[in-house]
């Protein structure tokens, strides 16, 4: 054998040890396997899930039945003498057909009203399957709040709260243990579809009495997991339905899918609400219903108890200067309330919740200097690889990962990755961190989370794509108004930011103007008609919403005369190309 021969044979065998070692690694369909290898699940979780994991309607006392087990929420049927009431109607139209098919072998009577308890889309996306006649629609009653709520939701930070729901919920998992409080939130699938309608009675008030499908009932104002929340009392029959804020895991005081910080003494309150009502049948959106005065209100005290204990321990340290990494670590839940089957952490968690605590009193300044202005965490991690080196951190890295110090293997493998995004090694640490610390996790959100960032990293999982079509779903059903209201926070200074015009839509056949200014790098949005404008666009709802979804399907509406511009198209076409579409 020569020395060519020597050569090749050991060029190929290097060859087949990097593709070897590449494929164990994890690469294309091996990642998945790998991730799922290293995530094993917590086995309190596993058995978590027997809470919801079998879709039933469960007859909770005469009259009254609780869907669970088909989606993540619950939805909850109300028999009267006249017909039916529905409160929430979980998050896709193929779980709420699914539950409105077992109510029917209940009662034929019609549906008379639906309940959105809050503004969640797992509340309130499945609402058009409830309803048999659209030319005679049940009242849909909401708090007047579900308004702001759903224009936050779907037009503000929608972009942002989208993907990490994704996360939170592990919607995109191949494998998943649960999701805290349901067996699975089933939004994201095209097929699941968007079924949202908008409510047409809302109540303002603290206690408002109604009368449903002949049922005397009081929505009251329990603001808690959301501020527009409402719960159902039935007085004469001690039924009260508490919404989202009990269920049976450790409340999501604060959100990682990214929301406000939630008011923890204004959800204290509402649950003293509870207390003070007695009720001998509390009925959650998530998890099983409970029956029996003493027990109800013994699980409601330390339930409550525990959340303001959150509250005024965060608050004590938060005054003693102390940092929110600093109070995690000293803020734990009493024995006695940490080991209730209410309040473990299979949802929230007491950290994230101190987080929230600090956040919604003082803002995101720690109170140190250092942190008035931080680095980005990419210039940050390219001065790391300067002044340690790419080697020694990855070298520091795996020593983490081998110690199980999965958080520090993780921190340093991102350093490297954030200056070298083609590092295939910190990217594997990354990964397998990602996924170890899923494995680590109570709560369905954290191990969700973790792993669904891990698919995210082996590009295994592509949120974005399911983002876009769930966007064409949702434009079917939103509001002209609030489409507009989007437009705001997506334009694009920094392509057009010399821009001076005003843009007037003319919509034909719902009497409904809109005039977008822009100016000074902003885009300001009025509803009203308009004798001045640059660009004036004629046009129809429907050929609206398709343009929005479709980049050819205004030059063809255009061409057919569904859509009329005075001020030409280019310019038309050069105003809009200012707002970001994805």
């Amino acid at each position: 054998m020569d020395d060519r021969q020597l050569l090749l044979m050991l060029v190929l065998g290097l060859l087949a040890l990097y593709l070897g070692n590449r494929i164990i690694a994890g690469s294309g369909h091996s990642y998945r396997d790998r991730i799922l290898t290293l995530a094993k699940s917590d086995r309190d979780l596993v058995t978590h899930s027997k809470e919801f994991n079998v879709p039933e309607v469960i007859k909770v006392t005469e009259d009254v039945y609780v869907a669970i087990g088909y989606a993540l929420a619950n939805s909850i049927l109300l028999e009267g003498p006249n017909g039916l009431v529905v409160v929430d109607v979980t998050e896709s139209t193929e779980s709420a057909s699914k539950i409105m098919t077992a109510f029917r072998n209940i009662s034929d009577k019609p549906i008379k009203a639906i309940v959105y308890t809050h503004n969640h889309a797992d509340h309130i996306i499945g609402a058009s399957s409830f309803i048999e006649d659209k030319n005679n629609p049940p009242d849909i009653w909401a708090h007047e709040r579900i308004i702001k709520e759903m224009k936050r939701s779907f037009s503000t930070v929608n972009g942002a709260t989208f993907t990490r729901a994704m996360r939170q919920f592990g919607v995109l998992l191949p494998e998943s243990v649960n999701a805290g409080i349901g067996i699975k939130l089933k939004y994201g699938d095209p097929a699941n579809n968007f079924g949202l309608v908008y409510p047409n009675k809302f109540v303002s008030k603290a206690v408002t009495d109604v009368t449903m499908a002949g049922i005397p009932v009081q929505i009251i104002h329990i603001p808690g997991e959301t501020d527009d929340q409402i719960g159902v009392w039935i007085a004469d029959r001690k039924i009260f339905l508490c919404a989202d804020d009990v269920y049976r895991a450790f409340p999501n005081l604060y959100a990682i899918r990214g929301t406000p910080s939630r008011d923890l003494m204004q959800w204290v309150n509402s649950l003293d609400i509870m207390i003070e009502l007695g009720p001998e049948y509390l009925i959650p959106s998530h998890t099983r219903p409970l029956q029996g005065k003493r027990y109800i209100k013994e699980t409601l005290t330390a339930y409550r108890d525990a959340i303001q204990y959150i509250h005024d321990q965060t608050v004590r340290y938060i005054n003693q200067g102390l940092t929110k990494e600093e109070i995690v670590d000293l803020v734990k839940l009493p024995p006695q309330l940490a080991a209730h089957p209410f309040l473990r952490e299979f949802y929230g968690t007491v950290a994230w919740s101190v987080k929230g605590v600090f956040t919604s009193y003082i803002g995101w300044f720690s109170g140190d200097a250092v942190d008035l202005a931080p680095l980005t965490p990419k210039v940050k991690a390219e001065k790391m690889v300067r002044l340690v080196g790419a080697n020694k951190l990855m070298d520091a890295a795996k020593a983490a990962y081998k110690e199980k110090d999965y958080q520090w293997a993780l921190e340093l493998s991102s350093h490297v990755l954030r200056a070298n995004i083609d590092n295939t090694e910190a990217r594997d640490i990354k990964i397998d961190a990602l996924s170890s610390l899923g494995a680590k996790q109570i709560s369905a959100n954290g191990r969700n989370y973790y792993l669904t960032s891990a698919f995210e990293e082996a590009s295994e999982i592509n949120i974005k794509e399911k983002k876009i079509k769930i966007r064409e779903n949702a434009i079917k059903v939103i509001p002209v108004a609030q489409i507009f209201n989007a437009l705001p926070v997506r334009f694009k200074p920094e392509e057009c930011s010399s821009m001076s015009e005003q843009l007037y839509f003319e919509f034909t056949d719902i009497d409904q103007h809109v005039v977008i200014t822009i100016r000074n790098s902003i885009a300001i949005v009025t509803e009203s008609p308009s004798s001045t404008y640059d660009v004036k666009v004629s046009l129809t709802e429907t050929v609206f919403k398709e343009i929005i979804s479709s980049r050819t399907r205004a030059l063809t509406a255009y061409g057919i005369g569904e859509l009329v511009v005075e001020g030409g198209l280019m310019k038309f076409r050069n105003i809009m190309g200012c707002f970001e579409r994805d």
